[in-house]
């Protein structure tokens, strides 16, 4: 595969990918996303010229809340999308009001939502937005006044944020290529890396919703390709500003991403073969430059005394105190929260898969990842930094989590979500399957189109159960389409999905097997040395067992030359004729 064909397959994958994403933003119900009416009250209350109120201080327009009614998300007399008042999908097994019970506004019935106040008299629930930094959802406002959105209803303004936040996502594919690329793919190899995320199907459903995650996403993706090609150069000033810049860019969108500070540190401490005065430099440099670009948070230490203020206070229930704490109760509720939430768990955490599919999905993750590993060869010490941040995240998440649970009794804040920001790190998967060649790329594009398919067809008897799958004539009246349009919808993904198997089956006649390479012994690579010896010895083995067959050989053919002619061999009495 030339390098033009590999920029122009590349290319095709990541439109492919924005096709599909773009098909779910167009199925999910108004609002599904997590917190997504709160990230719309904060977009359109820039927009509507109310700036970002102290965290606390924002509050949720009441015409919000309408919407919330008059797409079903909510109860009719619900206040508030608190929980109790949040209507539930489908396979949620939840107690609640039922999504597919609730009555939907007709589109031309539905309300206009600009502008929003900052704290309305009649407003009964906090925005907590307000606890992120705001540049995601300036470029909301920007987009409701680019597309003289102030006058559309709140379907049509729902769709075009989500598409804006689409566009946000776009440097995930091409990241995650390049970083497999860094980390020792072929081309073809490469982009096998890039079907990944249509593997996890509550990525592409937090992708298609209003969230400030899509920001994280892609400008996540954009530091960690940043830091897979500091961690297989030599230290540089452009590596230094690479790092330190997407890192300090992809700031502004999380506090979460603070956690991508360890593998800055890493990537140039640990750098090979450079001094230890320039690996100090490289790390204090970059180091500061992010800080310098992503202030956002050290003002908060300045402001609030703290990294992250919260956004809202959530009261313990009557009688709970500290000492009543169950760490099983909340290892097992956090531990399921996260994993079905990585995969699934359509909508405010509702709609997860099967329990046996969900398990089974993050226990085949966890293996893959644990393989490339070991598979990794020379790029095993990048790859390894890369991942760093899921631990730290993982420790951050729960430390945070069983706080909270001490104080409130709830157990939130731990949803897999929270990862998708180095989802990029994934791309390293190809290490554990590459071996197989074209057998193990097939695998891998019908693996990840099954499951990517699986979930949109779940998250469609989710929220439109009926019919043979779903009620398509329900999606039509909740998206505010013609039939024809929502079947269209379907179509689309369809063919795209076809597309893309056609395209990744091509590929994968391009990508023979290829073994991890050891090319050189590191002092402290113990897996590569035991991996060397091993191949020495098998050697030694094959070598040996050659010599003895020379022996064997030689030692037949000394005895050949003194056998008697056939004649004298024959048996007596016996006639050669």
């Amino acid at each position: 595969m030339t390098r033009s064909s590999f920029v122009r397959s590349s290319a095709l994958l990541t439109l492919l990918v924005v096709i599909v994403q773009t098909v779910w933003a167009l199925t999910i119900p108004a609002f599904r996303g997590p917190d997504e009416p709160h990230h719309v009250n904060s977009i359109l209350r820039i927009a509507s010229g109310g700036g970002w109120p102290e965290p606390g201080d924002a509050m949720l327009d009441p015409k919000i809340i309408e919407a919330g009614q008059q797409s079903g998300m909510i109860v009719p007399d619900g206040e508030d999308f608190t929980r109790q008042n949040r209507t539930q999908l489908h396979f949620s097994g939840a107690s609640q009001a039922n999504f597919v019970d609730m009555e939907v506004a007709d589109r031309e019935d539905r309300i206009v939502l600009f502008p929003v106040e900052a704290a309305s008299p009649e407003s009964a629930e906090i925005d907590q937005m307000t606890q992120h930094p705001p540049v995601y959802y300036a470029g909301g406002a920007l987009i409701v006044q680019a597309f003289d959105l102030e006058d559309a209803p709140w379907d049509r303004l729902v769709q075009v944020l989500r598409l804006y936040g689409i566009f946000l996502t776009i440097p995930l594919v091409p990241s995650i290529i390049y970083t497999a690329r860094r980390l020792g793919a072929s081309r073809p190899w490469a982009l096998a890396a890039g079907f990944l995320p249509l593997a996890v199907p509550q990525l592409l459903a937090t992708s298609a919703s209003v969230t400030n995650d899509t920001l994280a996403i892609g400008l996540g993706a954009l530091t960690v390709a940043a830091l897979a090609k500091a961690g297989t150069e030599r230290i540089s000033w452009k590596t230094v500003f690479l790092v330190g810049g997407s890192l300090g860019a992809a700031l502004w969108t999380k506090g979460l991403l603070l956690a991508l500070g360890l593998p800055l540190i890493l990537v140039f401490m640990l750098a090979k073969n450079e001094p230890l005065k320039k690996r100090i430099i490289a790390t204090l440099a970059s180091g500061t430059l992010a800080l310098a670009i992503g202030w956002w948070w050290v003002l908060n230490i300045f402001r609030y005394g703290v990294i992250q203020p919260a956004g809202f206070h959530r009261d313990p229930p009557v009688g709970w105190s500290a000492d009543s704490a169950d760490f099983g109760n909340f290892f097992s509720t956090a531990y399921r929260t996260f994993t079905n939430s990585f995969f699934s768990s359509f909508g405010w955490l509702e709609s997860d898969f099967p329990a046996i599919i969900g398990q089974g999905l993050i226990i085949l993750l966890i293996v893959l990842v644990v393989l490339s590993v070991v598979r990794a060869g020379n790029t095993r010490q990048t790859y390894v930094i890369l991942l760093s941040p899921f631990v730290g995240l993982l420790l951050l998440l729960y430390v945070q989590a069983w706080s909270n649970y001490l104080s409130t009794a709830a157990v939130a804040g731990v949803q897999g979500r929270y990862l998708y920001p180095c989802f990029a790190v994934l791309g390293g998967i190809f290490l554990a399957i590459r071996r197989y060649g074209t057998r193990g790329y097939r695998i891998l594009v019908g693996a990840t189109l099954t499951i990517g398919a699986f979930g949109y067809l779940w998250m469609l008897r989710s929220a439109y159960p009926g019919g043979v799958w779903a009620n398509m004539e329900r999606f039509a009246e909740v998206v505010g389409l013609p039939q024809v349009g929502v079947w269209l919808i379907v179509l689309v993904y369809v063919l795209v999905i076809a597309a893309i198997a056609m395209v990744g089956f091509r590929w994968a006649e391009l990508a023979p097997a290829e073994g991890h390479q050891v090319t050189s012994l590191k002092r402290n690579d113990w897996l590569g040395r035991w991996q060397v010896a091993r191949s020495r010895s098998r050697e030694a083995r094959h070598e040996h067992a050659g010599d003895d067959t020379s022996r064997r050989g030689r030692a037949v053919r000394k005895r050949g030359n003194a056998l008697p002619s056939p004649k004298s061999s024959m048996p007596r009495g016996s006639s050669a004729e």
